[in-house]
C-alpha cells in the first residue's frame, strides 16, 4: 500500500510539473508594464521651412536690390505618449519646436498630421492633436509623481526613428534633480537608465505601468543618465492649454530681481509688494531675500518663474523668506497663494512707479501722459523695447511684465529723432 501511495505522489508530483511549465520565469513585472503601454507611445517627425539669406554685397541698399535667398526643408524626430481617446498626445515642446508640420507614426505604423494645441519651452513641454478622429487610439494612464520612490524601478519607452517600443530600465537616483546650465532651469526625475534624442518626449513609467513623467534628451550630464519632467507639472499646465494654447502669467502679489552679495553669491530679492488683493503675508516686504520655493532653492529669476509654472493657478507654494543682516537673519515661512498677473500689469506697474501712461494709435505706442520722468514727453512715440519693436499695448504689457525689477531701453521718436533711454522697472 505505501509502495502505492509512493506511485501516486510521484505521478502527481509530475503532473503538477506539466501543467506548471507554461508559466515562464520570463514574465516580469516590467514586461507587464511595457506590455499596458507600448501602444500608447508613437513617433513624432516634423518638417520645418528654413528660409535663408545671403549676398556677396557689404551695402544694405545693394543686399536689397541683388542679394540672393533660399530656402531649404529640415526634418527632426522624437517620441510622445497618447493620453485620451480623441487624440492628444504629449511630447516635448523642443521637438515639436518652429515646425510647419508634425506627423505622429501610431504603433501600426499608420502616419497622420497633428496640429499644437499649445507648448511651453520653458518647461519643455508641448501638447499635440491628431487632426483627425482615428478610431481604437490607447491612452497611457497617468499616474502621480509626488509618491516616486528613491531606487523605485522605471522604464522608459520611446519610439525613435520609427523603431517601436524603444525600452530602457533603471531605478530613480534622484526625486527632484534641479539642473541649470546656457538651456537654463529645470527639475527632473534622475533615473539611471538612457535617454536618446529619440527617445525624447516617451513616457517614463513606474510597473504598474502608469505614465510617471515625460524624458527629456535635451539634458545630458553623463553616460547612461536620465531626466523626466514629473507628470504632475504635465497635470497641472494640460487645462490652460486646452483652455488657451499657453500657460497664464503666475503672480504672487510681488515682484522679484536678482542681487549679487558682497561675496558674488547670486540671491533673489523682493522688489515690490502688492497689498491691494489681501495678502495673507504680510509681515513680507521690499529688500527680504527668497530663500527656498517649495523646499527647493532658489537664487535666480529663471528659477523663480520655473517653479510658479509647476503649480496652477488658485493654489499655493511654500515661500521661505530671509531678513536681517548677516549678523541676525530671521526666517520666516509663509504660503503664497498663485494668482494670474492682473490685466496690464506691466503698464499699471510703470505708471505707478514713473507717471507714464501710453496709448495705441494705428499700431503706434505714444506717451499718454507723465508726471515723475523729465526724459520722457507728452507725445513721444515709443518704437520699441530692448531692441524688440513694439506695435501694441498688450505687447508693451508682456515686455514690462517680463522685466519686472530689470533695467530696460526704451527705443522713443521725437520730433524726427531717435533716442534711447535706460530705466528699471
Amino acid at each position: 500500500m505505501i509502495k502505492i501511495h509512493t506511485s501516486l505522489f510521484t505521478i502527481f508530483i509530475l503532473l503538477f510539473i506539466t501543467i506548471n511549465s507554461d508559466a515562464s520565469n520570463r514574465n516580469t513585472p516590467i514586461t507587464e508594464a511595457v506590455a499596458l503601454t507600448k501602444n500608447s507611445v508613437v513617433n513624432i517627425r516634423t518638417e520645418k521651412i528654413v528660409n535663408q539669406s545671403y549676398s556677396p554685397y557689404t551695402d544694405p541698399m545693394v543686399n536689397d536690390l541683388f542679394g540672393f535667398s533660399s530656402s531649404y526643408k529640415t526634418q527632426s524626430l522624437g517620441s510622445g505618449v497618447i493620453i485620451s481617446e480623441d487624440g492628444v498626445i504629449v511630447t516635448n515642446s523642443h521637438v515639436i519646436e518652429s515646425a510647419s508640420k508634425i506627423f505622429v507614426i501610431l504603433d501600426n505604423n499608420q502616419q497622420l498630421e497633428a496640429s499644437v494645441i499649445g507648448s511651453d519651452p520653458i518647461l519643455d513641454i508641448a501638447v499635440i492633436k491628431i487632426k483627425k478622429q482615428v478610431d481604437g487610439l490607447k491612452p497611457a494612464k497617468l499616474g502621480n509623481s509626488s509618491d516616486i520612490m528613491l531606487g523605485e524601478t522605471v522604464i522608459a519607452i520611446g519610439n525613435p526613428y520609427g523603431l517601436n517600443s524603444s525600452v530602457t530600465t533603471g531605478v530613480v537616483s534622484n526625486v527632484r534633480r534641479v539642473l541649470t546650465d546656457d538651456i537654463g532651469y529645470a527639475i527632473f526625475i534622475q533615473v539611471d537608465a538612457s535617454i536618446n534624442p529619440g527617445n525624447s518626449g516617451g513616457p517614463l513609467i513606474n510597473l504598474d505601468g502608469e505614465v510617471i513623467g515625460i524624458n527629456s534628451a535635451v539634458y545630458r550630464a553623463g553616460q547612461g543618465i536620465g531626466f523626466s519632467l514629473p507628470i504632475d507639472v504635465v497635470k497641472t499646465i494640460l487645462p490652460e492649454f486646452e483652455r488657451q494654447s499657453k500657460m497664464s502669467k503666475r503672480y504672487t502679489d510681488f515682484t522679484v530681481k536678482e542681487k549679487i552679495s558682497i561675496n558674488q553669491i547670486p540671491y533673489l530679492e523682493i522688489s515690490s509688494v502688492d497689498r491691494s488683493l489681501g495678502s495673507s503675508y504680510k509681515g513680507v516686504n521690499i529688500g527680504d531675500e527668497i530663500v527656498m520655493m517649495n523646499q527647493i532653492p532658489v537664487n535666480s529669476k529663471n528659477a523663480y518663474e520655473y517653479i510658479l509654472k509647476t503649480v496652477q493657478i488658485g493654489d499655493s507654494i511654500e515661500v521661505v523668506f530671509a531678513k536681517g543682516t548677516d549678523e541676525n537673519i530671521i526666517f520666516t515661512k509663509s504660503n503664497i497663494i498663485i494668482r494670474e498677473y492682473p490685466e496690464n500689469f506691466g503698464l499699471t506697474n510703470f505708471k505707478n512707479k514713473y507717471g507714464i501712461t501710453f496709448s495705441s494709435n494705428n499700431n503706434s505706442i505714444i506717451v499718454l501722459d507723465n508726471i515723475d520722468n523729465k526724459y520722457i514727453m507728452k507725445g513721444d512715440v515709443l518704437v520699441g523695447v530692448n531692441d524688440e519693436e513694439i506695435l501694441s499695448l498688450e505687447e508693451l504689457s508682456d515686455i514690462l511684465n517680463d522685466n519686472i525689477g530689470e533695467v530696460i531701453i526704451l527705443h522713443i521718436a521725437r520730433a524726427n529723432k531717435l533716442f534711447s533711454l535706460r530705466i528699471q522697472t
